[in-house]
């Protein structure tokens, strides 16, 4: 079995172009959550949506991602979809991508969608499955090669959409307390490392550097003026009247994950 598995993994290489070539949909149409939707690309990718990340007229997408791969993305508890409009089964592999609304209407077309029980189930596979060093495992970090600079554009893309990337930020630096407080997470490691985070009023991404990370939080524009609270497990690194919509928390400990502040940090308007 590992022979064949090997021979299938070699054959999807050769099958791949040295510069990926997207194609743009004849009948574009807008994404929505929930969406099943192939990206114009081979060998091809499938994607369904996840979760949207809006600030003022911009969007970005979360995005599961889904292969016609079977024997290579296998991993025994593999959520499946089945196709029965282009009679095709498509198996989930174990990450996420960030992809703008402009790139998915460009260059990926609707299939379907999906019920909010198996959205719930897509998820929960997503953020929780460790991806195995296996030769499906070199076949799952290929796809996220593959997908890496259209994930990495889209996040750039919408950071300056949305008027923040540029910006000189309002430093804040963490009590050292804190920080190696933090370091209590430093065994912590999720499925799939997360550096991009939405709240219920913010949007932030981790910037790692070889001594220190530092966290750039993104308000909506208009919350200039009000008072803000930010809180980082549980202690109160800022409070006071927002002069600029983009926070950087400086000083964090350089950690293998950062999934814990998803619970961790809290900002209140």
């Amino acid at each position: 079995m590992q022979d064949f598995i090997k021979e299938e993994f070699e054959l999807y290489k050769k099958l791949l172009q040295s510069k990926e070539i997207l194609v743009e949909v004849e009948n574009p149409k807008p994404p929505k959550v929930r969406d099943i939707r192939e990206l114009q690309i081979f060998p091809p990718i499938y994607l369904v949506l996840l979760d949207e990340l809006s600030y003022y007229n911009e969007k970005l997408f979360k995005a599961a991602v889904f292969t016609e791969e079977i024997e290579l993305g296998w991993l025994g508890h593999t959520p499946i979809l089945k196709l029965d409009s282009i009679k095709t089964v498509l198996i989930q592999l174990p990450f996420w991508v960030y992809l703008e609304e402009s790139f998915l209407s460009r260059f990926s077309h609707k299939l379907g969608r999906i019920s909010q029980e198996d959205w719930l189930k897509l998820t929960e596979y997503a953020e929780r499955t460790i991806i195995p060093k296996t030769l499906q495992g070199e076949y799952i970090h290929l796809v996220m090669k593959r997908l890496m600079p259209y994930n990495t554009a889209s996040l750039l893309d919408y950071l300056e959409k949305i008027g923040t990337y540029e910006e000189t930020p309002l430093i804040i630096q963490i009590p050292q307390t804190l920080s190696k407080s933090l370091m209590e997470y430093s065994y912590a490691k999720a499925a799939a490392s997360k550096n991009v985070f939405k709240g219920e009023n913010f949007f932030a991404i981790i910037e790692k550097e070889k001594s220190k990370t530092r966290l750039i939080i993104y308000l909506p524009q208009d919350y200039i003026g009000k008072k803000v609270t930010i809180k980082l497990k549980g202690e109160k690194v800022f409070e006071g009247e927002l002069t600029k919509n983009k926070i950087l928390l400086d000083s964090l400990p350089v950690l293998l994950d950062y999934s814990f502040l998803e619970e961790e940090l809290d900002v209140q308007i």
